[in-house]
């Protein structure tokens, strides 16, 4: 039910090894039967179980194996075996047709059996079981390994029922027809039967799971009805053995009690009146003695032929009658002696021979009525002893109803509970938006199997609103990105709309202003000045194509930066400073650690092609070192460092250098459009970098991140 999980590694050894206990002992009962000289030590318990059962036994064991191996034939045979035999038997044993199947096997033996055993009806009935149990135990699933469990705890209850009625006297004595079941054959099918649940529980339990609610109460119901119906039997069977016993007590012993006092008192009473009249014979006129002889003999007689019916008894009637008869024939003689005036002869033969006959009959009325009493005594006891096993019987089926009862309850409860759960363990895993979750009971019939689908939709309904969630996030997350570089870009127009209207006209008012003088020289004829003038006109227009050009390159910074490659990082920048370095004085230092890794080469370059121009251009000294460096940080980053030793930037300045156009020196001075650093901060920024300046008095540090890996996503962008 849970369910649960079990260990299926070991049922086949399990079922091997019941089995092959079945078949042994099969052979080791046939074998005793065959060799009872040879077995004589154990002969007398073994051949407590009937031929024809040691061959249902090999049968049982043989359709295991089949079963074990898949083999539908062997199984097939040992199913059509077991039917054979109990069908047999049982037609042997509840009619009249005699088929003698105990004696079937007889003419194998080579001498005649010391007992003729023949197989228990409670033995055929379970082999019919067995045989059911075996053809619905070959089907792995579905309601047929159910039914093939349930078919075995019958058989194991009945086992248990036929123990319990043979071995502590809780069953009536005719119950089964009066034939017991061997011990080892009560063991030996209770085996059988666990080697069928033990192989085919899990499937069992899977198809009781799936039936409906109202289906597993049915179930239960037909299975507690037939348990209440069994127990009704069971009671019937008791009142029967009272009602029989009681019978027998009032139609024997007790009635031939009566009848043999009835008999001594008639006696008694005519004896006494025989012998009043040998005392007084004046009174055989008022006592009316061959009346009162007559009426006697009418009522002996009845009560004679009554005794005579009860065949323990008839021999005492024959008895009695003899002694009877010969007490007639005095009694006629001694009426007519007295008839005949002879009173010293008929106070002779009724006070010596027939006291002598009378004796004899009350004698063996005593014995009989002692005989009849010995009967009434032990059919009194055997009452008492059926109604104390009646109360065991009624303490132990109580105690066995309310067991199984409670669990076949807890069994259903379990299921639906068990299964409930599992619904639950589901329905909070959505609420709490795994959608993933497996949903248990899809295939299910009806009741959870309806619960499952519903949740499914639920399921689904759950994922597509996730899935809807997540692309609504997804276009904010663009909408954000685009609203950024929106601003971005404006922010950029501004800085366009200044430098067009501030920077780039500076070198145009210069080129006017010097064109006026180049006129005025040449209308003066001083063309000396035109000279001069000229060459600061040509400056002025580099001038303007280098602001031109700078700005093209970082507007265009991050957009065309080619494919990812393998960078050597040491070796790119040595490259840099031998191809940008005008000043022997300086020299390059490179750090131990520089990390050989694949990026994108052009936007990498770039950056370190202009700080290196930085250092090189703004380095106040003949002589000086720039040094470039690099740490791991612990998000994916390198960290790389341009260090020189030139004359700084002071802290008022140190932000101020990362705008665009600006510059510290006039670019008189020192040529330049001040576009370098803004160029490297905007593709830095691009790449989820940062740059930072560090300079405190002489010297200058620039510090600028890279990922160490750069997505195809973040190339795309």
């Amino acid at each position: 039910m849970n369910g649960r999980v079990v260990n299926l590694k070991g049922r086949p050894l399990f079922l091997v090894g019941i089995a092959t206990l079945l078949i042994l002992v099969g052979l080791s009962v046939i074998a005793s039967w065959h060799l009872p000289s040879l077995f004589a030590p154990i002969y007398p318990y073994t051949t407590l179980m009937a031929y024809n059962t040691a061959i249902g036994f090999i049968a049982c064991g043989v359709g295991l194996l089949a079963i074990n191996n898949n083999q539908w034939h062997k199984v097939f045979i040992s199913i059509l075996l077991l039917w054979v035999i109990g069908i047999v038997t049982l037609i042997d044993l509840l009619t009249d047709l005699n088929l003698h199947t105990t004696d079937w096997f007889v003419f194998l033996l080579h001498e005649p059996p010391l007992r003729n055993q023949p197989i228990s009806p409670t033995t055929s009935s379970m082999f019919l079981l067995a045989g059911a149990a075996l053809a619905f135990g070959y089907i792995k699933r579905g309601n047929a390994a159910l039914l093939a469990t349930l078919i075995c705890l019958l058989i194991i209850l009945i086992a248990t029922a036929a123990v319990m009625g043979q071995s502590f006297g809780l069953l009536p004595n005719f119950v089964w027809l009066g034939i017991k079941m061997a011990p080892h054959t009560v063991v030996g099918l209770i085996t059988f039967a666990l080697a069928i649940i033990v192989l085919r529980y899990t499937a069992a339990i899977n198809a009781f799971n799936r039936l409906t609610v109202f289906h597993r109460l049915v179930t239960g119901f037909i299975f507690m009805s037939l348990l209440f119906v069994g127990i009704g039997s069971i009671a019937v069977l008791q009142i029967n053995s009272v009602a029989a016993i009681s019978q027998q007590l009032y139609s024997g012993p007790l009635q031939i009690s009566n009848a043999l006092l009835r008999i001594k008192s008639r006696t008694s009473k005519l004896n006494r009146t025989a012998k009043d009249i040998a005392v007084a014979p004046e009174l055989a006129q008022k006592r009316n003695l061959p009346v009162y002889i007559a009426e006697t003999e009418t009522s002996i007689t009845k009560e004679l032929a009554f005794i005579a019916q009860q065949a323990p008894y008839a021999a005492a009637a024959e008895q009695l009658q003899k002694a009877f008869n010969q007490w007639q024939v005095l009694l006629a003689t001694m009426h007519h002696q007295l008839q005949a005036g002879d009173i010293d002869g008929y106070r002779h033969l009724a006070l010596e021979d027939s006291q002598d006959i009378v004796q004899t009959l009350e004698k063996i009325c005593d014995l009989t009525i002692d005989r009849a009493q010995n009967e009434i005594r032990r059919l009194n006891d055997q009452a008492l002893i059926t109604k104390h096993h009646a109360g065991n019987l009624m303490m132990v089926v109580i105690l066995g109803f309310l067991v199984v009862g409670i669990m076949v309850a807890a069994l259903i409860t379990r299921s639906l509970s068990w299964q409930l759960q599992k619904i639950r363990t589901a329905m909070l895993a959505l609420a709490q938006g795994n959608t993933q979750v497996d949903i248990p009971f899809l295939d299910h019939p009806r009741d959870v199997g309806d619960m499952a689908k519903t949740l499914k939709v639920f399921a689904q309904n759950i994922d597509e609103r996730n899935k809807s969630t997540a692309l609504l996030a997804q276009h904010q997350r663009i909408l954000e990105k685009t609203n950024l570089q929106l601003a971005q870009t404006n922010k950029e127009l501004e800085t366009f709309a200044y430098v067009a209207s501030h920077d780039l006209k500076s070198p145009l008012r210069g080129i006017a202003q010097l064109s006026t003088w180049i006129e005025e020289d040449l209308e003066e004829q001083q063309f000396a000045e035109v000279n001069k003038h000229t060459v600061m006109l040509r400056n002025r227009i580099q001038r303007m194509e280098k602001l031109l050009d700078d700005l093209l390159a970082f507007y265009r910074a991050g957009k065309t930066d080619g494919n990812l490659v393998q960078v050597d990082v040491a070796y790119m920048a040595k490259e840099l400073f031998d191809i940008q370095n005008t000043k022997p004085g300086l020299h390059l230092e490179l750090a131990e650690n520089l990390p050989n890794f694949t990026t994108l080469s052009t936007p990498f370059e770039q950056v370190l092609r202009n700080l290196f121009s930085n250092a090189i251009k703004h380095h106040d000294r003949e002589q000086g070192m720039i040094r470039l460096s690099c740490t791991t940080l612990p998000n994916q980053f390198y960290r790389f460092s341009v260090c020189d030793d030139g004359p700084g930037i002071p802290e008022k300045f140190q932000q101020r250098v990362f705008g665009m156009f600006q510059t510290l020196k006039p670019r008189d001075e020192l040529e330049g459009s001040g576009m370098g650093l803004a160029l490297i901060r905007k593709i830095v920024d691009t790449y989820g970098g940062t740059i930072t300046l560090e300079s405190e008095g002489r010297g200058c540090c620039f510090h600028f991140s890279w990922p160490q890996h750069i997505t195809k996503d973040q190339k795309d962008d």
